[in-house]
């Protein structure tokens, strides 16, 4: 148990017997009042993301986790398959599990398994990935702002500016889908 002031962006907490992930932690201090933590949470379970306010001195349970580093190797039907770079031991999931991380699969992406008394209880992406643009409507001038539907090399798609064709490398921001730059 920890206090609600120790809680920090990434502690997984269970709340109602369910767990959730910290994404932002605000500690709010009103003119009239006591003290607050306010924290944006999503749910490890169904990914839905909630807002969250404890009062300082509330306590709150922080479950021990583990964080491991793995890349994905390959898809063979419905199971995805997965290596720790240095211990070269491999996971497997089914796209249920990956749900969130689903779109952004591609050969040897790092992405960080989050573990939780020795089960796999999430899978969290970094903040932005790099994709080759394989087929989009040719580039062309427009209005500022615009964008079009691009494929990537893993097939899904991602709306991009109107400028971008394909063979171009694009960044893609993971936690909205949007376009952030050309890569």
């Amino acid at each position: 148990m920890i206090t609600a002031t120790q809680v920090r962006v990434g502690n997984v907490l269970k709340i109602d017997g369910h767990l959730y992930r910290v994404l932002k932690v605000q500690h709010i201090t009103p003119g009239k009042g006591n003290a607050q933590v306010q924290a944006d949470i999503r749910n490890l379970k169904t990914g839905i993301k909630t807002n969250v306010r404890f009062r300082s001195v509330e306590s709150v349970e922080d479950i021990e986790t583990d964080e491991r580093q793995v890349t994905f190797l390959y898809q063979d039907g419905p199971t995805y398959h997965f290596m720790d770079p240095k211990t070269y031991e491999q996971f497997e999931f089914q796209k249920e599990f990956l749900e969130d991380v689903f779109r952004y699969l591609k050969p040897e992406a790092p992405f960080t398994l989050l573990n939780c008394e020795g089960n796999a209880i999430s899978m969290t992406l970094p903040q932005r990935m790099s994709f080759t643009v394989t087929e989009c409507d040719p580039p062309s001038k427009g209005m500022a702002g615009a964008l079009k539907e691009a494929k990537v090399e893993n097939g899904s798609m991602f709306r991009v500016p109107l400028f971008i064709k394909s063979g171009d490398v694009v960044v893609i921001d993971t936690e909205t889908g949007d376009y952030l730059e050309k890569g």
